[in-house]
């Protein structure tokens, strides 16, 4: 009776060596889903960078326009020739796009789409910055030449003073807002620096009632250093006695 050969257990079914090329299909596997997976993130990057710098683009040109509406200056920045060229280069890359020859993935990596956004973000810090600027040259535009001058603090006028102390500190404050506020920025100066030509219109006519040596004393008082003693006459002390008027003035001996 012929024994028949013993079957290689090294290629039956469930054998090491199945077992293995199974593990090597599902490594396969995994490795190709990471390479999409890293793909398709590359992609994603790509499109958001490119999506948002866009979308900021559009809004420096809406920034522009709201500013010349206003009638404020602003000179769009010069576009070099290399960002002319990385601007061309992107777009012979977004055309290449459907050509099936080409791998995606490394044309996005590629000196021609990545010197092109990098040009872009370039472009669009220099109109943020070119924006901001316009801005703040109107804010010094409007700044009033008496600023700085005393502001007589008078009972019963005591919103005045606290309006006045209020735009005094929006004209003269340094803007370390955005483009984007910049419009709006400019807008309330505008409103303030008005607000403030009424108000000192208003303590100046206020002021023109009062007797000359009252007049002279608050005009006094409102300073650093207060009123000298020599300026509180009979006439100012009767007045400072009456209806509380003395509180919240300074006064000195000499």
């Amino acid at each position: 009776m012929t024994e028949e050969p013993r079957a290689d257990p090294c290629v039956r079914p469930g054998s090491l060596v199945e077992r293995a090329n199974q593990t090597l299909l599902t490594l396969a596997d995994r490795a190709d889903r990471k390479r999409t997976e890293a793909e398709l993130a590359t992609i994603a990057t790509a499109c958001n960078r490119a999506e948002t710098l866009t979308a900021s683009l559009k809004d420096c040109t809406r920034i522009g326009e709201e500013l010349s509406f206003l009638d404020v200056e602003y000179s769009r920045p010069a576009i070099s020739p290399s960002a002319r060229n990385t601007i061309a280069n992107l777009r012979r890359a977004a055309t290449e796009a459907s050509n099936p020859d080409r791998d995606l993935t490394e044309r996005l990596r590629g000196g021609a789409v990545q010197d092109a956004l990098k040009a872009a973000e370039v472009i669009l810090s220099l109109l943020e910055r070119a924006l901001t600027r316009a801005a703040v040259e109107e804010q010094r535009r409007l700044i009033p030449v008496d600023l700085d001058r005393p502001v007589p603090a008078m009972p019963g006028r005591e919103s005045l003073h606290v309006r006045i102390s209020r735009i005094r500190l929006s004209l003269s404050k340094a803007y370390n807002g955005t483009a984007q506020g910049a419009p709006a920025a400019v807008e309330r100066w505008r409103r303030d620096s008005t607000e403030w030509e009424e108000i000192r219109t208003e303590i100046d006519r206020i002021l023109a009632e009062f007797p000359s040596e009252i007049k002279a004393f608050l005009e006094a008082a409102t300073g650093g250093s207060g009123a000298p003693w020599s300026l509180v006459t009979p006439a100012v002390r009767e007045w400072l006695d009456s209806d509380d008027n003395g509180e919240g003035y300074g006064v000195r001996k000499w």
